[in-house]
């Protein structure tokens, strides 16, 4: 069972990563290289590839502002990152332990 949980955690973070599209760079993002990145900088870029609507990625922006000044830094956006990366390691660990069974 132990292999299943690790095979399962290995897929569901590879799965994670490539459908969250998380991984970009602040400068992929912020187009107008002002070093700030906007609503509607965040909304083009997160829409460009089809697989959001301007709604989810206007929904995601308010959760990287954290300060909600209108513009993310790249300190927000990294520590944003940074959290999601952090909640997608504790999904791997609750498949492994949900699959663990010593019986």
């Amino acid at each position: 069972m132990k292999r299943f949980a690790i095979i399962s955690a290995i897929a569901a973070t590879g799965a994670l990563a490539a459908s969250a599209g998380e991984m970009a760079t602040f400068t992929d993002i912020d187009a107008d290289g002002d070093g700030l990145v906007t609503e509607a900088e965040f909304v083009t870029y997160k829409t460009a590839d089809g697989n959001h609507t301007e709604q989810e990625a206007s929904d995601k922006f308010l959760l990287i502002d954290a300060d909600a000044d209108g513009a993310v830094t790249e300190a927000e956006l990294t520590a944003a990152m940074d959290e999601w990366e952090q909640k997608d390691s504790d999904v791997e660990i609750d498949i492994e332990t949900e699959t663990d069974s010593s019986y």
